[in-house]
């Protein structure tokens, strides 16, 4: 499915309607993006629903974990759930860190009997204390500051509101970290090193075609001054 960009609004009318999200993270509160976007589908919504869950699994830190272990067991199941392009709508550009497991209510149908998800009332796993998230474009470890809310003025009510994007998360880490990886990677591509080694940690060797035997001892070498390199020139001439 397509990817979904979830953007959290403050706004005193705007929010009777739609209220505000339990945090400033985009697409955490899976309450408010029910409220906000319109599913014709139901099935459509409880799809989008069970691939948060995939993302919220691996986004668990487990209590004997470092963030660093954690990031590095994960990585491989996270980059094949994304190569199936299914993508999070609050995992939308970095796998956040959390702790804890999600809670999904459940209901008994009076006509069957059967246990049924609700699946707009489907609670994530807490944010991780950490604050640590994988980024999807350079996929180092990145810590996730609180944003500040961007004041915005929208045209169709003709007032000022505030919000904020899944992008206002990643912009201090694009801007600087994830830039100078990207600007290191495109430096070995144009040196035409191979493998990971850095230019820095590249050591230059002398070429294998001059092999020069410093253990041999039976060459002797003579000193020549001008004069005995004219004599020595023209013993050789008269041989």
């Amino acid at each position: 499915m397509p990817r979904t960009t979830i953007k959290i609004i403050l706004d005193k009318i705007y929010n009777k309607t739609v209220p505000k999200p339990i945090n400033l993270r985009p697409g955490y509160d899976m309450e408010y993006v029910a409220n906000c976007y319109y599913y014709s589908d139901y099935n459509q919504f409880k799809k989008m629903v069970e691939i948060e869950k995939q993302y919220d699994y691996l986004s668990i830190i487990r209590p004997h974990e470092t963030p660093q272990q954690w990031a590095d067991h994960i990585r491989a199941p996270l980059q094949e759930l994304l190569s199936r392009r299914e993508y999070s709508v609050y995992h939308l550009y970095c796998l956040f860190s959390s702790f804890g497991q999600g809670v999904t209510k459940m209901y008994c149908s009076n006509i069957t009997g059967e246990l049924y998800d609700i699946s707009h009332e489907y609670r994530r796993p807490s944010v991780h204390k950490s604050q640590m998230a994988i980024c999807f474009k350079c996929w180092k470890l990145v810590k996730i500051t609180e944003v500040k809310l961007r004041k915005v003025y929208y045209d169709g009510w003709r007032r000022w509101g505030y919000e904020v994007e899944s992008e206002d998360l990643m912009k201090n880490h694009w801007n600087y970290s994830c830039f100078k990886t990207k600007t290191k990677v495109k430096l070995y591509s144009l040196t035409g090193l191979k493998g990971t080694t850095p230019p820095m940690q590249y050591s230059a060797s002398a070429p294998s075609l001059i092999n020069i035997d410093r253990s041999r001892k039976d060459i002797k070498h003579t000193l020549y001054t001008a004069s005995t390199w004219a004599k020595e020139k023209q013993n050789q001439l008269a041989y």
